[in-house]
This record gives structure tokens, sequence and C-alpha cells, in this order.
């Protein structure tokens, strides 16, 4: 492989081959004399080089000295050393700390940090600098070549841990610093942290240290939902929870103003005028209605409203405790001499020559190739300079080849044509700088496999000396133009990078905010959606339980449809079918059969009080509904053979109290009387409950009580009533069937 030549010195002109001869004997002579002297720092191995190492022969390297020779060179001085080339990741600056952590190796140590490199290049300055010892190459993004000559110190084992552990952006010395320590160790500790750190790579590989910013973008917008579903879900759970009406308190056994069970008193006989209550009556049913209406929770509302605002200030506060990172890259502190190091190397060697030869990269001219460029150069009128260097995204003009070869001609001061070769890609820049001739436009001219490298076939020659002399054509061959050239281009170097992340609370998250607000929306919708088709689910499965076959006549055995708190529509449709079954059966019994009279006057009352057959004409209130429904029934039971004088204390509708006398600690929750009497079902249901138990207190007894008291809907349609105070009719079922039957006759003015 080609090595690149660093040009210290030269002499623009014609090189003839007795010059070439003459330097390459003053070569080799001095390559004699360094292998029979060694230097004072090779005496003891176990020092460290210091900056004062040895010297070539008179301080001056050879024209065609190569690139291990000029590294071996800058070693000789220094045992560590840093390219120019990479000022915004690899700092010259940096130098001292390397030499630092170097120095905690235990062995002798030389460091390289140039942008390509291979053992291959470390052992060449190894032979060129003949000294036993650890030899690092450190790259750019800080990897690391290590190699050892003439010690058994663990350099393998200490590499392979480096750079399995190190984390992917953790700083160009980071895997440096784990490859010393590791190497100070020992080898058993070295092989061993070894193993284990390529056991983890290989289960999970290597960790990043830093987040990049569209990382930021996406915390961002996971916080512009958060900030608004959280906070949102906590609200309309609040505001649920606030709607909802907690159990009506049972009224007070003895409470003032308790209408008794039957009054005797007629309606007046306008019936179109019956359902329609005098204004004290509404006023008083609405103040009643307004009493027994269960409360809201008042104390949720201020509670759901803090708890919001605590939402919204807890993922503000929580959001840098969360997502801590602040930047996204290592921070280094690049100087203005990192920024001007190159340059200064530049122009230092321009000024003894033509031509530049980066160290840091491969060379690009070499022996019979550098003379005959040399004689170019000389025959050519215009001025022309050779800056053999690499192009870098990482380098002081982050690859902008004009704002490198205008610094460098700003520096020297010297007007002409600049051309930059990069040794690593291939690729030629020419600038003119006050020529006054056209050079610029014929080198752009020129077809594109001048300025670039043909890469077509398999081979890695970059032929740059063929397409270096068509390019030094174009310069010898160019004319004065009309009017000055310009006499520099741009110098001003981009900025060094800021690698602050975005703050938090920026870019995207405002549209987390807009997205936040549909995805609440969309939650809110499906759980609105779950919750509707599980009560309706509910709800049908209570109604098929309930509900009879109305196909058939009832049987003895049928159960009563029921709830404890059944709508308007369900009262007219239990009337209607009730009312009609009862019919069906009186029709079909004998005029003798038992309990044939108590039929007939349940029917008569019930008809009564619904105006017509099917009670949908008349607006009937849902009170006397029920009352229709209870006589209904009472009618049916007594076609049976079961007719029963009282009915159940809890709910009417269940038909007769069979089931016996109500618990003693009915009085407790405000029920009465004592002599009041229940349904089988619901005796079996309080004595199965909680409130059987005999330790079981007032709030357990009133909630099961509540829960199996019917209620009624109120005429203003808010919330239901207790059915001992729905209307004027039903309170009468408190003493019984026939005060019923009397009082649904009174009522319609019919004794």
């Amino acid at each position: 492989m080609r090595r690149a030549i660093r040009t210290r010195a030269g002499t623009p002109g014609p090189v003839t081959a007795r010059a070439v001869t003459v330097v390459a004997a003053a070569l080799l002579a001095g390559t004699a004399l360094l292998g029979a002297a060694p230097t004072a720092a090779a005496a003891d191995p176990s020092a460290n080089p210091t900056p004062a190492a040895t010297a070539g022969p008179a301080g001056q390297l050879a024209a065609d000295a190569s690139q291990s020779e000029r590294l071996a060179a800058e070693l000789r001085k220094n045992p560590v050393y840093v390219s120019a080339d990479l000022p915004r990741t690899l700092p010259r600056s940096l130098a001292p700390d390397i030499a630092a952590l170097a120095a905690r190796t235990g062995v002798r140590t030389y460091v390289l940090a140039l942008p390509e490199g291979d053992e291959a290049l470390l052992a060449l300055v190894h032979d060129r600098l003949g000294e036993n010892g650890v030899y690092v190459l450190i790259g750019d993004y800080g990897r690391i070549t290590a190699a050892g000559f003439g010690t058994d110190a663990p350099v393998d084992d200490a590499r392979r841990y480096a750079s399995y552990r190190t984390p992917y952006g953790a700083g160009p010395l980071d895997e440096f610093r784990a490859f010393a320590e590791t190497l100070a160790e020992g080898k058993e500790q070295a092989a061993a942290k070894a193993e284990s750190a390529y056991d983890s790579y290989h289960d999970g590989g290597r960790p990043d240290l830093y987040i990049d910013s569209t990382d930021r973008q996406n915390q961002n917008l996971l916080l512009g939902l958060a900030v608004v579903v959280i906070p949102g879900l906590v609200l309309a759970l609040g505001l649920r929870l606030a709607s909802r009406r907690g159990r009506p308190a049972a009224p007070p056994r003895n409470a003032p103003g308790r209408r008794p069970a039957v009054v005797l008193k007629k309606r007046p006989q306008n019936r179109p005028s019956q359902n329609k209550p005098s204004p004290g009556k509404q006023s008083q049913n609405g103040q009643k209605a307004r009493a027994a209406r269960p409360a809201r929770r008042p104390g949720v509302l201020p509670v759901t409203l803090v708890a919001t605002v605590a939402a919204v200030l807890g993922v503000v506060f929580a959001a840098p405790t969360v997502f801590p990172q602040t930047v996204d890259s290592v921070r280094l502190d690049v100087t203005q001499g990192d920024l001007d190091a190159r340059v200064e190397e530049a122009a230092a060697a321009l000024a003894a020559g033509p031509i530049y030869q980066d160290p840091s990269g491969p060379t690009v001219l070499t022996g019979a190739d550098l003379t005959a460029v040399q004689g170019r150069l000389a025959a050519i009128k215009t001025p022309v300079y050779l800056l053999a260097t690499p192009s870098l995204s990482e380098d002081e003009s982050e690859r902008d080849s004009e704002i490198l070869l205008s610094r460098v001609h700003a520096r020297t001061g010297r007007a002409g044509v600049y051309v930059q070769i990069d040794p690593l890609q291939g690729y030629l820049y020419l600038e003119a700088f006050g020529t006054g001739t056209d050079v610029e436009r014929r080198f752009h001219r020129l077809s594109t496999d001048v300025a670039y490298p043909d890469r077509s076939g398999d081979s890695d020659d970059l032929q740059i000396p063929s397409r270096l002399n068509r390019a030094l054509d174009a310069v010898a061959a160019a004319e004065p133009t009309a009017g000055a050239s310009g006499e520099n281009g741009e110098t001003e170097l981009p900025p060094v990078r800021d690698n602050r992340l975005p703050a938090l609370f920026s870019n995207d998250f405002g549209p987390g905010i807009a997205i936040g607000f549909l995805l609440l929306g969309l939650v809110l919708l499906l759980a609105w959606g779950v919750l509707a088709a599980v009560r309706a689910t509910v709800h049908a499965r209570r109604a098929r339980r309930a509900a009879p076959d109305r196909s058939a006549p009832p049987s003895d055995t049928a159960v009563w449809p029921s709830a404890t708190r059944p709508t308007v529509r369900q009262l007219r449709g239990w009337a209607t079918e009730d009312l009609r079954a009862l019919t069906v059966r009186l029709g079909a019994a004998d005029q003798d059969a038992p309990g044939r009279t108590r039929a007939w006057d349940c029917l008569d009352a019930a008809q009564l009080l619904l105006g017509d057959s099917e009670g949908r004409a008349a607006r009937v209130e849902p009170g006397d509904l029920a009352a229709a429904v209870v006589l209904a029934r009472a009618g049916i039971d007594a076609l049976r053979g079961r007719p029963h004088p009282q009915l159940c204390r809890l709910d009417p509708l269940h038909g007769g109290a069979t089931g016996g006398r109500v618990p003693a600690w009915f009085a407790t929750v405000g029920i009465g009387p004592r002599s009041a009497q229940l349904c089988p079902a619901c005796r079996e249901g309080l004595r199965r409950s909680p409130a059987g138990r005999g330790t079981a207190d007032r709030v357990v007894r009133e909630h099961e009580t509540a829960g199996r008291l019917l209620h009624l809907p109120t005429a203003d349609g808010r919330a239901p009533a207790v059915w001992s105070e729905a209307g004027d009719v039903l309170p009468a079922a408190l003493e019984g069937l026939d005060p019923l039957i009397l009082r649904a006759r009174e009522s319609a003015s019919v004794q």
C-alpha cells in the first residue's frame, strides 16, 4: 500500500536524478544511525517515552519519507500524536488527556489519533520507531486499534473489553480509557472482563449513551399526549362519580306530615281534569320529590378539579426526571487552536515548498511521481500549491474545500492556484486566488473523471498522479481574463455544533396535545360504548329472567314480572297484559267459581283507574298504573284460589304477603307498621342478606331495604318516590287489598 509523504521542506523546480540519489543516500545513512544508536527512552523499557525523544538526522525528514516514517518521527517528539484533521470530534487539545490515560497502562504506550488506519500501519510505525511497547490507534468516533510489540501485556483482551463495553456515542476517549484501565489490571482480570463483555454484547449489544433530536421529538410528543390524556381521564372519572346519586334515605317512621294509609276523600266528577294536579298539590309533590331524590356527592367535584390540576402539574414536573437527557453527545471543548491547527501546519509546509502531504492520510505522491509533479509545478508560470489532506465532515470546514483553501491562502498570503487532493476519497478541488486567469473555468470544463476517481472497476487505485497531471495541464493552459479575479474566498468556519437537545415541551409538544385530545375523545367514546353495552346486557338479562311467558295464560306457579324502579312504560305494559289476563280468566271461570266475586271487584277497580281496557288513551299517573297492576294480579290470585287480604310491604307488585310479618328491625329503618307482612321472596331474600344477621347495623339494613323497596316515577319526571307515597290510591295497599279496592272506587266517585 502506498503511504502519504509529508513534505516540510522542498525547493520548487525540476529535481534531477542525481539529487534523488543524494537524498536516498542520506536517508539510508540516517536509518543506519537510528538503528545503531537506540534512543535514550528505549534504554529503560519500563519508563514511558517523553516528548524529548530522539529526532532524525539534522531534525529533517527526506522528501520521499513514507507515512509510517513521518508518524514515527512525530512519536519521537511525543508519544501521543493527534491529527489535525478531526478537530470537531477528536481535537488536538485532547493530547494531554490521552497522555494521562496512556500513563495508566504501566507499559510503554504510543498513541496515534488518525482519521484512518489499521494494525498494519501500527506495525510499520513500530518498525520505523524501533521501540517495543503498546501501539494504539484512535479512529474517528473513538474506536481503537491496538497491537503489542515486545511485551506480554494483555492487549487483545483489553481491546475486546473496551470495544464491547463502551456505549455508542461515549466520546473519543472513553474506549481508550477502558482499554488503558483494563490493560493495567493484568492478564487474568483482563481475560475475564473480555469474556464477560463479549457475552453481554451478544445478549443485548452495546447501549446508547445519548439520544438524538428525533428521540427528543418523540418524548415531546408523549408529553403532549400525557398532559391531555391523563388529566382528561381523571376529570372524566370524577365527573362520572360526581353525577351519580346515592340511595334515598327512608323517611322516619313518625315523620311529621306523613299521610295515613286510607283517606276516604272523593275526587271531583270532572274526569278530564282529574289528572291535572292543583298548584298547591303540585308544589307539595315537588317538595316531596326533591326530598326523596338522592343527593349528589358534593365533595367529589372539588376533589376532581384538584386531582385534574395535580395531574397536569405532575406531568410537567415529572418530565425532567423521566426524560433527564440534555445533550445528544459528549461535550468537547473545541478551541480555536484546534480549528486552526491544520491550516497552520499546511501554511508552514507551503512556505518551504509547493506541496503539503498530510501524514494523517495515505500516500498520494511517491518517488518518481513526486519528482514529476515538482517539475510540472516549476514549469507553470502561475504559482500552484498542492494540499494532500482529507476532506471530512468532522474537519474544521465540515468538508468544505473552498473554505479550507481560502483559509490556507489567507494564512500564506500568496496568490496562486490551490489544489486539494483527498487521499482517502481521491477527489480533486481547485481554487484560484489573485491569478487573473480563467483557470477555474477551464478546470470545471474538464471531464468528471479528473475531479472524481473512476469507481466503475474493482481496482482501489485512485489514479491520483495521472488525474493531477491533467488538472495541471488545464492550469498551464490558463489565459488572462479581463478584470481582476477574487483575492480570497469564504474563510468563516461553520460554528461548532451545539450538542444541546431541544428543550422539553417544545417542537412536537403542540402536535402531541392535538393528538391527545383526539385520543382522549376516542377513549371516552369507547368507554361510553362499553358501559352502555354492559348496562343494556344486564337490563336485558334481568328482563328475560323477570318476564313471564305471554303466549299462555299465567299458571299457578308463574312469577309476576317486577322491578324495584320500574318505568312508566313498564307499568303500562304490565297493567295492560295483567288486565287482559284477568279478563280472559274471569270469562273462562264458572259462575260459582271460588274467588270470582273478588276477581270482579279487582277488575272493576283496575278499569276505573285506567279509564279504558288498554291503559293507553288516558294519561294515568304512575301510582295509579301500579295500583291497577296490583289489583289485576290480586284478581288472578283470587281465581287461582289463593286470595290474601294483605300485600307485600316492600313491593305490592309481588302479590299476596304470604311470607309472614316483617322483621322486628324494620321499625329501626323507618318501615312500618309492625303488623305488615312480606311475600316469601322478600322474606327469604332479607333472611339471607347481610341485613338479616343479628350483628348487622342500621346502615346495612337501610341499604338492603332501600334496594328492595318499590320506587315509582314521579309526575315531574325527577327522582322516583317510595310507593307508599306515590299518588292517592296505591298507599291504601299498606292496609290491605280491600282498602285498596275501596280507594280505587272512591277515586272514581263510585261507592
